[in-house]
C-alpha cells in the first residue's frame, strides 16, 4: 500500500546549473584546439621550435628536433582529437545526456599535457566535476 514517492528532478534548474561550465570548457578547449592548429602548422612550415638558436647539449637539441618535427605534428593532432572528445563531452553536460561522458569530459579537461589548454581546464574541469556532483544535476541526467 505505501508507495515510495521519489520526486522527479527539475531538469530546468539542472540545466541552468551546468550551461555556466560547459559554456566554459568548450571555450577553453575551443582555445586549445585553435593554438594547437596554429603549432602544427608551424611545424609542418618548418617554424617550429628547431628554427630557434639553442645552445642547448645533443640529446637536448635533437629531443627539439623531434618534438618540432613530425612527433610534435602528431602529438598536435592527439590534442585536437582529445579537445574534440572534450567539447562533445561538454555538450553532452550542457543537454543533460551521457552522464558518465560529461564526467570523463570534465577529468581530460584537466588532466595536464593531454588537455589542449591545461592551464585554463583545471579551472574549468574542477567547476564541472562540483556542479556534475551535485545530487539534483545527477538525477536530472537519469
Amino acid at each position: 500500500m505505501g508507495t515510495d514517492y521519489t520526486p522527479q528532478p527539475n531538469f530546468t534548474a539542472a540545466a541552468d546549473k551546468v550551461k555556466a561550465p560547459a559554456i566554459t570548457i568548450i571555450a577553453v578547449t575551443g582555445i586549445g584546439i585553435l593554438l594547437q592548429i596554429v603549432s602544427m602548422i608551424a611545424r609542418l612550415v618548418g617554424v617550429g621550435m628547431a628554427s630557434m638558436p639553442s645552445n642547448l647539449p645533443p640529446d637536448q637539441a635533437r629531443i627539439v628536433n623531434m618534438m618540432s618535427g613530425g612527433l610534435g605534428v602528431v602529438g598536435a593532432v592527439v590534442a585536437i582529437l582529445v579537445g574534440g572528445f572534450i567539447i562533445f563531452g561538454a555538450m553532452k553536460m550542457m543537454s543533460l545526456q551521457a552522464y558518465g561522458l560529461a564526467l570523463a569530459a570534465a577529468i581530460v579537461v584537466m588532466v595536464p599535457c593531454l588537455s589542449p589548454c591545461c592551464c585554463l581546464g583545471i579551472p574549468a574541469g574542477i567547476w564541472a566535476l562540483v556542479v556534475l556532483m551535485n545530487a539534483e544535476v545527477k538525477a536530472a541526467f537519469r
